[in-house]
């Protein structure tokens, strides 16, 4: 089965922002994630250039060599907000969170800066 990019799923996303009216707790939670996202993300940059992390096929941050307390706080954290909004995501459009987060990982592993670890579709990681 093919996997939906993260471009369709953004895409459709926007159809039903238009279309269908979202219950307003969740949409204030959705903004929240973003902003810690947002807040994290020189974080999140510098783990993944250390080559401390790196990105798996699943649209999530992976352990890729020994990390601090502070490191692995943020590794967690940025885990548990993508799997929040993925789970947003999915509910909005009718797909399952793994579909959600494959689909992501595809827009990570094509914007993701060189240097930083990345896991293929197949399971094996690489240095982009």
């Amino acid at each position: 089965m093919k996997i939906p990019s993260w471009n369709l799923i953004f895409a459709i996303a926007a159809v039903a922002f238009g279309l269908v009216p979202q219950n307003a707790m969740a949409q204030n939670d959705e903004v929240s994630i973003k902003q810690r996202m947002l807040e994290r993300i020189a974080s999140v940059d510098a783990l993944k250039l250390s080559g401390s992390v790196g990105e798996n096929n699943k649209g999530f941050l992976e352990q890729r060599a020994m990390l601090n307390p502070t490191q692995t706080k943020t590794m967690n954290d940025e885990n548990s907000d993508r799997k929040a909004l993925y789970t947003i995501l999915a509910n909005r459009l009718g797909l399952s969170v793994a579909v959600v987060g494959q689909g992501r990982a595809d827009s990570i592993r094509e914007k993701s800066a060189t240097g930083v670890w990345i896991q293929q579709t197949s399971g094996q990681w690489s240095k982009k």
